[in-house]
This record gives C-alpha cells, sequence and structure tokens, in this order.
C-alpha cells in the first residue's frame, strides 16, 4: 500500500498541529517497514519557506516527494508547472492531518480534525481562520472518505456541530513524543534561571489566546499570592497567539510583574527540564479536541491541574486536578495553593499521572491510525458510483471549479473538459449525467467517453437537464473507470464578461444507474 501524507507543517514549527504530523510519522517509521509512504513536503496550496526542515525518516520505505530537487529549482517549478503533474500519481490513500483537505482527487483520503472550535467558540479565533477551517470542512465533507479525530470528545462535537454522521468519524487518541519522559537530576534550564530562578514555580504550557483561559490562572495566582506568602511564581511558556490583550493587562491589573513570567517559544530539552522541575503543572483551557500537554507534563512526572470540560477529562483520567468551571478564579486559587502547599500530593500526583501517561504511546497511535488506512482502503462500498455537486465529490479527479450554488441545486463549472473516476458495478448499464448550458441558445454539445470510448453526445439547454447515455457491454464492470466530459465549444469572451475560467458546462450530477 502506498500512503501519502502532507508533511508541510512540519517544516513550520513543533507545536499543536506540526507537532501531531510529526510525531505520527515518526511512528509509522517505527512500526511499519512494510507499506511505502510518500511524504508531501509540498503539497497543492502549500511551500513552506523551510521546507527543508520537515519530517522526513531515514529508512527505505519512505520517500519525500520532490525531495531531490533543489529549493529554489523546486520553488520556480512549483509555481510555473502544473501542480498535480509536478507532485505526480496519487498514492493509495492520502492522509491530510492539518485541518485542511486537499486539492485533487486520491483513491481513498482521510482529514484530520482535532476539534471544531472554530465553529463551537468562534469567539476565540481569528475571523481569517474560522473562515478557513470553515472553508476546508467543507472540502473534507465532500471529498474525504473518513473524518479521524483524537478524542471522543471531539467525535461527539463534530457530529453534534457539523452534521456528519457518526460512522464515518474515527477516534484515535494522540499522545506525547517519546522524549517526554522523568529526567534524573533535572534542573531549571540557564537561560531561563533568572526568571524562575530557586523558587517554586507553575508552569504553563501552550499559545497565549482567549481559548487557553489565561486570565482566570493569573487572577487564580494573584488570590493565591494574596492570602499565603507562597514565593512561587508562574511561567507561561508559549508562543503569543490572538486576541490576548486582556492576558498582559491581567498581570496589570494584578501588580504581578515580578511573579508572572512569560518564557516565549522554548525548545525541546528546555521543555522537558521545565516539566520536570515545576512544582505543578496547570493547564486551565476552556476548549480543547485532546490537549496534549497535559499528557507531555504527566509523561515526566509533573503534577497536573487542569478543567473538567472537553476532552480534558478523557486524558488526564483520576490522575489530574480538576476545578469544574473552568471562570471559577477561587476554585483554581485554592486548588494552587493545596498543591503548592503539600508535598505528598505532589508525589501522589507524579505517581498517578506516569501512569496515565503510559496508557498513550505514539506507536498505538501510529498502528491504530495504520489499521484505520488498511480497513479504507480495502472497503470497496467506499468506491463512489456517483458525483453530486456540493454533496459527495468523491470521484471529482480534474476540470471542475469550485461549487457554486442554484435554486435548483448546487453546480460546478466544468472546463472545456472534466475527469471524473466512478466505480462502474455489474448492475450498471447506464450513465446520467445532468447538465445544463451557460448559454440560452442551445448550441453547446456534451460528448461523454468512459475510459476512452464516447459512449454518446448530448445538446445542453441553458436549465438543468439529466441526459442518460447506454454503456457498451465491453467496459469492465466492478473497477474504478475514468469519465470524460467535453463540451465542443470555447465561451465566447463577450459571454464570459469579466469571468476568466473556462467554462464548459454547469454539471449537477453524475451517476452509473441501472435502466430497464
Amino acid at each position: 500500500m502506498r500512503i501519502g501524507i502532507d508533511v508541510s507543517m512540519t517544516a513550520d514549527a513543533k507545536t499543536g498541529l506540526p507537532s501531531y504530523g510529526r510525531s505520527l510519522v515518526e511512528g509509522f517509521a517505527r512500526i511499519d517497514q512494510q507499506n511505502e509512504y510518500w511524504l508531501y513536503r509540498v503539497t497543492w496550496s502549500a511551500f513552506p519557506a523551510k521546507l527543508d526542515a520537515a519530517v522526513a525518516p531515514r529508512k527505505g520505505n519512505f520517500k519525500t516527494v520532490l525531495g531531490n530537487i533543489a529549493r529554489k529549482k523546486l520553488a520556480r517549478r512549483w509555481h510555473n508547472e502544473n501542480r498535480k503533474a509536478l507532485l505526480g500519481p496519487p498514492p493509495d490513500i492520502y492522509l491530510s492531518p492539518f485541518h485542511n483537505a486537499p486539492e485533487r482527487w486520491f483513491p481513498r483520503l482521510i482529514c484530520v480534525f482535532h476539534d471544531v472550535a472554530f465553529r463551537v467558540h468562534p469567539e476565540f479565533s481569528t475571523e481569517a481562520n474560522r473562515v478557513y477551517c470553515e472553508q476546508q470542512w467543507e472540502r473534507a465533507t465532500r471529498y474525504a472518505d473518513r473524518i479521524l479525530t483524537v478524542s471522543h470528545f471531539s467525535k461527539a462535537e463534530i457530529v453534534q456541530h457539523m452534521g456528519i454522521a457518526a460512522d464515518r468519524v474515527d477516534v484515535v487518541h494522540e499522545a506525547a513524543d517519546p522524549m517526554f519522559c522523568q529526567v534524573k537530576g533535572a534542573r531549571i534550564p540557564d537561560r531561563l534561571k533568572a526568571q524562575i530562578g530557586n523558587r517554586p514555580f507553575v508552569l504553563y504550557v501552550g499559545s497565549i489566546e482567549p481559548r487557553k483561559n489565561l486570565t482566570t490562572l493569573i487572577e487564580a495566582f494573584a488570590t493565591m499570592h494574596s492570602r499565603t506568602k507562597s514565593n512561587a511564581v508562574l511561567a507561561i511558556a508559549g508562543g503569543s497567539g490572538w486576541k490576548n490583550s486582556a492576558i498582559y493587562a491581567a498581570i496589570e491589573q494584578y501588580g504581578m510583574k515580578d511573579k508572572v513570567h512569560f518564557l516565549g517559544f522554548v525548545t525541546d530539552p528546555e521543555l522537558i527540564e521545565l516539566y520536570n522541575t515545576c512544582t505543578l503543572f496547570c493547564y486551565p483551557s476552556i476548549y480543547e479536541g485532546f490537549g496534549l500537554p497535559v499528557i507531555e507534563a504527566m509523561s515526566c512526572g509533573a503534577p497536573v491541574i487542569t478543567c473538567r470540560v472537553a476532552s480534558l477529562p478523557e486524558v488526564g483520567g483520576d490522575a489530574a486536578l480538576y476545578i469544574d468551571d473552568p471562570r471559577d478564579t477561587a476554585a483554581l486559587s485554592r486548588l494552587l495553593q493545596e498543591v503548592i502547599e503539600d508535598p505528598a500530593l505532589q508525589a501522589k500526583l507524579r505517581r498517578d499521572g506516569l501512569a496515565q501517561a503510559a496508557r498513550f504511546h505514539w506507536d498505538r497511535t501510529a498502528q491504530e491510525t495504520l489499521s484505520l488506512m488498511q480497513r479504507t482502503v480495502a472497503n470497496h462500498s467506499l468506491d463512489r458510483t456517483a458525483v453530486r455537486m456540493g454533496v459527495d465529490e468523491r470521484g471529482l479527479v480534474d476540470g471542475f471549479y469550485d461549487t457554486e450554488p442554484a435554486p435548483e441545486g448546487a453546480y460546478r463549472w466544468m472546463q472545456s473538459r472534466g475527469v471524473l473516476r466512478l466505480f462502474l458495478r455489474t448492475l450498471s448499464n447506464a450513465l446520467q449525467v445532468v447538465a445544463a448550458s451557460p448559454l440560452k441558445e442551445a448550441t453547446a454539445t456534451l460528448i461523454a467517453k468512459v475510459n476512452g470510448c464516447t459512449i454518446g453526445t448530448a445538446l445542453l439547454y441553458h436549465g438543468p437537464r439529466t441526459f442518460t447515455f447506454a454503456l457498451p457491454a465491453h467496459l469492465p464492470h466492478q473497477e474504478l473507470v475514468e469519465l470524460f466530459l467535453e463540451i465542443n465549444y470555447a465561451m465566447p469572451p463577450a459571454m464570459k464578461g469579466g469571468d476568466t475560467r473556462d467554462l464548459g458546462a454547469r454539471v449537477y450530477q453524475v451517476a452509473f444507474v441501472q435502466v430497464d
């Protein structure tokens, strides 16, 4: 089996989605020496600035697509050539791990969505990010054979809020990278010593954005200091996200400049040292698809406080301490004080956390994901016998523009030639096409071909009509065949106005059917 994986985002960072993609590929490299892996560091819409840093295991069954072309030459070709042709033939299955759907046809496609915060909590996102995620989700529902997510909570959210059937969504938990572990003799990194000092410290790891609920953490930390003599500090490790001015304002409001320290991005070795040396790890997030820092912290033996919301109880199990309401400052303040002042409780949480973290491992994640891909490739019930525009377009290959709405239903503008791949079942004896002409006059002729054989022609009208073409008996059944829809005219420039697209026909539906 040839497995294609988008690894483009792994070239940019090691947190969040990039970390997931990198760890999954490295897991495949450890457990699988049989299947062939094609890694796409450039895709149909992405050309990373640091593409040479994309994950690329040195194993015989792994290859980087276009990996033998120098970056500058590849950039020229990527901008000047047909990207589908440049990137070569499709693999048997393609895994898209980064909340998006590729812009080409694959025999099988799995898209990973870690959460649907963009729909459930749009206030936590920028408008640009929300619109992008909505567009990619809409593409994925039309093109993907399976949707993969990382927690049962996220699956429930996807089914409830995104209108997709539960039997099309699979759950595979992610895990902490194996590098996160207890380190004997760990110490606070020298670069960060001046900020943290030799004092007890509460650690937070993640982006600085509203969803992470850092204003509550800062207020709770300030409240604890107001009633105790603790000299503990709060260390926040992570890059600046968006909509975070209130977080910095809270530090000024509560006079915590000398007790709250922003460490910025930290290296992996530094992060491991921080997890190992912190007095406790606090993750007060309001909404998570998984909550990877919780497992990372537990893998290093850090006591964990988090919230009993979203996926966090699923990840933390009985090994973490929880506040029921993420906005409950008083409850979080009391819990912080309790753990900081009780070494015995810290020790118990460390032991329990290590046991909980051991339940999650990337080799297991990789194996379960591989098994899902194998089942998906072998499942012939997924072979499409029809394409309905805007609903299920897994058979579209080339020659079509984005879907557009119309009073009579969604349609796609086809170029002068459109290509589809559909499964021709034994009982199918005809091809049905619902299409229309962009011209009011009936002057456009649709030509239908199957595997290069012309099976009929039809005169198109301005409104959608159903055309049925009998299939020749010699065509192969019970396998994928190529359909070619062609138009015998080019749209006159005067009729197109400012539209620069090569418009051939409006196509609504294509299907193999059985007719009497």
